[in-house]
């Protein structure tokens, strides 16, 4: 991967939003923003880092000098790829993620940006991979800044810490029973040839998706409530919002005018319209003789 023209190229970013990325270019080519990029490499110094950028770009028409400085970054986690023997298929599908957000950014303002900058340090640094359908993501161990060594084990590895897995569902997921468990399976390989400490880790989810709510919004034949079925889940609380951003693209929008495209839209509507609150769940995932069927 050469340059950011080639990698819009891979990840299908828009034209127009391509256009708008090689436009800020600049901004990563004289090295003043080097110490920063470097900072979103390590979960102890993203927020740092991503402030100083913000800082020092300024005013950011539609995020995409935020977004030039992220890909550039990304064009270095392709080293990292290579070095571990990681497919570039993995990497194209994981490094997708920029153009979906752009995308969604389009479907729910009417105009291509990025504001998902808080999140995609995660695929930059080398602990979220796309696997298929679903996206993976090592967790954070207590006292190391989980930087990817070499040799795809931790660097400052603790043995009194449990090695788990986040489970993340990206919108345009296929969530049929043959792409969820070929997902898993695929991911448990790849963590087993290329994350030794994270073989046999348990595989978590904290997603809207898993909802005991939508048991009363959705019908049996359910995708989503057969999703479901491969957890056992735990309620968490009132969901704050985020379900509105994935199911109406928007959270500001109110009840009354939420759209009724899709019958998971008229459905939720009506519940919430009657009064009805969307609970969070977090999930791990059964073992296999236990997968549910759909």
């Amino acid at each position: 991967m050469k340059n950011l023209k080639e990698l819009c190229g891979k990840i299908s970013m828009p034209a127009e939003a391509t256009d708008c990325i090689l436009r800020n270019e600049r901004l990563t080519e004289d090295g003043s923003l080097s110490a920063s990029m470097e900072k979103l490499f390590h979960t102890a110094t993203w927020k740092a880092g991503l402030a100083e950028l913000k800082q020092y770009i300024g005013e950011d028409a539609g995020g995409f000098g935020i977004l030039a400085c992220e890909l550039s970054c990304a064009l270095k986690t392709f080293e990292i790829y290579e070095k571990l023997g990681i497919s570039e298929e993995i990497y194209v599908d994981t490094m997708k993620c920029f153009s979906r957000f752009v995308k969604e950014h389009g479907e729910s303002y009417g105009n291509y940006g990025f504001d998902r900058e808080w999140w995609t340090p995660r695929q930059i640094s080398g602990l979220l991979f796309r696997i298929g359908e679903l996206e993976y993501e090592i967790a954070e161990i207590p006292g190391t800044d989980n930087a990817m060594s070499a040799d795809g084990t931790d660097a400052g590895e603790s043995a009194e810490n449990e090695k788990c897995i986040w489970l993340h569902i990206p919108s345009d997921a296929r969530l049929t029973a043959e792409e969820i468990e070929g997902s898993i399976l695929r991911a448990r390989q790849f963590f087993a040839e290329k994350f030794i400490p994270y073989a046999g880790a348990k595989i978590k989810c904290e997603s809207w998706l898993l909802s005991p709510t939508l048991k009363e919004v959705l019908p049996p034949s359910s995708k989503i409530l057969g999703f479901q079925d491969y957890f056992v889940t735990k309620s968490l609380g009132i969901d704050e919002g985020e379900f509105m951003t994935w199911v109406f693209k928007r959270q500001d929008i109110p009840l009354k005018d939420l759209p009724e495209n899709t019958s998971l839209q008229r459905n939720l509507k009506s519940y919430l319209l009657s009064g009805g609150k969307v609970t969070a769940a977090e999930g791990t995932l059964k073992d296999r003789d236990f997968w549910g069927r759909r």
